[in-house]
């Protein structure tokens, strides 16, 4: 029975530590997803994500900054109108205003 320990294989601990962090951030966005924080496919839930007003959101509907067909869908209810807002195009929108 050989009793000899190869501890060239401590070379790779930088490694294994680096693909750790890395399956820990990917971990972390996972849950993002699973479990958001916040609805964004309603008005309230984007006011708070993205810290902004009421009123901010209704410009951003008006002068184009929220896309018909992207960022929101307009549904017909009657006689009144229901946005329901995209929350991957929300999230996008964030990280764009992020950089």
């Amino acid at each position: 029975m050989n009793n000899t320990v190869d501890f060239s294989v401590l070379s790779l601990l930088p490694q294994i530590a680096e693909s750790l962090e890395q399956l820990k951030k990917e971990n972390e966005e996972l849950k993002k997803h699973f479990n958001p924080k916040y609805d964004l496919t309603t008005r309230a839930g984007i006011r708070n994500y993205l810290e902004i007003t009421d009123s901010t959101i209704s410009l951003y509907l008006k002068n184009g900054t929220f896309r018909e067909g992207y960022h929101f869908f307009k549904e017909l209810k009657g006689s009144q109108s229901k946005i329901t807002f995209v929350s991957g195009a929300i999230e996008e929108f964030k990280k764009s205003k992020e950089r």
